[in-house]
């Protein structure tokens, strides 16, 4: 038996179905593990012997008093969901991160958000490629049959229950990516036909969880029936991409016009385009800091952990202010803003 399913037996079977009701009663919370028990007391206006039962001696809680109400709540996540790609799970707890990219094989998936949970960092989840395609290389062609299969496989390590239970985990599942990219995937590029057609199972045997693309929402914009299948498009920006400004707004503008919630970030590693090199300080913080302040944003996530990069001093400083940043913001999730998922 789970221990907040003992605390809410332990307390309802204290319950005195006679006892006097009084016009003001006590209201009072229990922490206990993920979750927190809410209820309120009254007292009769006679003196009646309960016995006294300790559920947690280390926390000093006991139950010598009369319960009539209890309901359960999960903790929430503070701040805006932030972080790097490819953070180690060795840092989820104790780290100054909130968020990130996971890429993550079915057999490890509960485990890993399971941590995650208990750290609070906020998970968007990527299959691994080769399961993606139809010869299960990294670089093979991509095959809608295989993504479903890998959906049904995750699935299975996270029934609707665990979906539930894990709600303010799970930030989304990214439906593949560089979607334009030939030599990524066997020669040919993937279709927003194929992404529609794995939206739409995902929506099924996943329900609840948001789903989206780590692609500007322009993509989207091209075909018309895909943008009510997706949660949440991405902005992801170098310099070869314009003024970080306008590139943030006019990707927040379309997004909007679809529905469409926005992961933002930037490409820390190859911050003047591909095969280029990382990120500066100076980078860092005035590309970041309009990122991760933008209104639009749902999350502020980056492409990624590297530990050369991030053993640089005033590299870590920057990140230090950014984090803080994302962490004095509201949390959001990025599901579809007529609820849509």
């Amino acid at each position: 038996m789970s221990r907040p399913l003992l605390a809410l037996l332990l307390l309802l079977g204290l319950t005195s179905a006679g006892a006097a009701q009084s016009a003001s009663p006590t209201v009072w919370t229990l922490a206990s593990g993920d979750f927190t028990i809410y209820g309120h007391t009254s007292y009769t206006p006679t003196l009646v012997l309960i016995p006294r039962i300790v559920f947690d001696t280390a926390r000093g809680v006991d139950s010598a008093r009369v319960m009539d109400s209890v309901r359960l709540a999960r903790i929430g996540h503070a701040g805006l969901a932030a972080g790097l790609t490819a953070w180690p799970t060795d840092f989820y707890c104790g780290g100054v991160s909130s968020g990130s990219m996971l890429t993550v094989e079915p057999r490890d998936l509960l485990d890993r958000v399971r941590v995650a949970a208990r750290c609070g960092v906020r998970l968007v989840l990527v299959p691994p490629r080769r399961l993606l395609t139809a010869d299960g290389r990294p670089k093979g062609a991509f095959s809608v049959d295989s993504a479903k299969r890998l959906t049904d496989h995750y699935a299975a390590a996270l029934p609707p229950d665990s979906l539930y239970k894990y709600r303010a985990t799970l930030l989304g599942l990214n439906l593949a990516d560089d979607y334009k990219c030939t030599t990524c995937w066997g020669g040919k590029t993937i279709t927003r036909a194929q992404i529609a057609e794995w939206a739409a199972y995902a929506r099924t045997r996943l329900p609840g969880l948001p789903l989206g693309v780590r692609v500007t929402p322009d993509w989207v914009a091209a075909a018309p029936a895909l943008a009510p299948l997706l949660d949440y498009a991405w902005a992801q920006y170098d310099t070869k991409r314009g003024e970080p400004q306008t590139y943030y707004d006019n990707a927040a503008t379309i997004a909007d016009q679809l529905g469409l919630r926005l992961v933002m970030g930037l490409n820390v590693e190859d911050c003047h385009g591909v095969s280029t090199s990382p990120c500066g300080a100076a980078d860092l913080i005035r590309i970041g800091t309009i990122a991760v302040s933008h209104p639009a944003s749902c999350a502020f996530l980056n492409w990624k952990y590297a530990e050369a990069t991030w053993q640089q001093i005033e590299v870590r400083d920057v990140w230090d202010d950014l984090l803080a940043m994302a962490k004095a913001r509201p949390a959001r999730e990025c599901r579809r803003a007529e609820g849509g998922g």
